[in-house]
Order: structure tokens, then C-alpha cells, then sequence
């Protein structure tokens, strides 16, 4: 490792953030992945920022069909790290088996149970020149679904890699 992401990388690495699963489907096809860089950046109308790597899967499927959603993580749900950690190849359909996982009639997956959600509307994506792109969506719809629950925080050791 370089002197200068010896120095800068914990540092920038213990910049918090949320988890959530972020979803997406378009005709036949969903998917989902654990993300970890997502923001609030707008209160009027209310937008939210969500960091996807380039070429995930998910991304094609958020800007085809023009919503995903943020289903929020609570505190110590480490069967959804283990689950969606590394996200799904294309085509592979993470609720196939479990389809009572997601609740229906919604634009983007939902799970049924966890700490709340967010629904997005796709309003633009950004490609400031990094390795991910930067989602903007407005928020339609979503809840706290579990009022006795804490939100899951993270923080890495290394800013530099996952």
C-alpha cells in the first residue's frame, strides 16, 4: 500500500454510512445488493443519492425501468450481509424461491419484513469519473417498519476497498 492510503485510507474508511439491500427489477428480471454508499441530498423534493459499482447488474435494471428501492437494514441483520453481500449474476433471481419475502404490487422489490424502506424514482445518474456511478432518485413511497429496531451502521478499516 502507498504512504498515502496507509495515511488517508482509515480515515476516510471510518466515514459512516447505513446498509440496505438495493433492488431493482424490469420486465422478468430483479436483482438486489447490499449497498452501503447511499445519502439523503435533497429535502424539497426529497432525493437520495445511492453509489452503484459500474456494471452491477442492478444498474441496466434501475434505469430500464426507473425505480429501485432501499430496503433498510436494522442493527446486527447479518443474515441479509451474508445473503446479498456480493450481490447476483444477471439473471439470477434472488427471490425465486421465496417470493413471500417481497411484498406486492410494488415498482421495485420490498421485503416484507426488515427496519423500513424507501422507494425510488430514477431522476438521473451522474458517472463523476470514479468506479461507481452515483444514482438520484426521489423518493415516491416508503416506511419504518420496525419501530423497535436501530438503524445498521458501517464503517470500513480501509477507505479504499469494500
Amino acid at each position: 500500500m502507498t504512504d498515502f492510503k496507509t495515511k488517508v485510507g482509515p480515515a476516510l474508511g471510518r466515514i459512516p454510512s447505513g446498509l440496505a439491500i438495493a433492488t431493482a427489477q424490469h420486465g422478468g428480471d430483479r436483482t438486489g445488493f447490499l449497498a452501503s454508499w447511499f445519502q439523503q441530498v435533497s429535502f424539497d423534493p426529497p432525493l437520495v443519492a445511492v453509489c452503484v459499482k459500474a456494471g452491477r447488474p442492478i444498474q441496466a435494471l434501475m434505469e430500464a425501468s426507473g425505480y429501485s428501492a432501499l430496503n433498510l437494514l436494522a442493527e446486527g441483520d447479518f443474515a441479509s450481509l451474508k445473503r446479498y453481500g456480493k450481490g447476483f449474476e444477471p439473471g439470477v433471481d434472488p427471490w425465486a424461491e421465496t417470493p413471500g419475502e417481497l411484498l406486492e404490487g410494488q415498482v421495485a422489490p420490498v421485503f416484507t419484513h426488515g427496519y423500513g424502506f424507501l422507494v425510488l424514482k430514477h431522476t438521473r445518474t451522474l458517472d463523476a469519473g470514479g468506479d461507481h456511478l452515483i444514482h438520484i432518485g426521489e423518493v415516491i413511497g416508503g416506511a419504518l417498519t420496525n419501530l423497535e429496531a436501530k438503524p445498521y451502521i458501517h464503517v470500513r478499516k480501509d477507505g479504499f476497498g469494500y
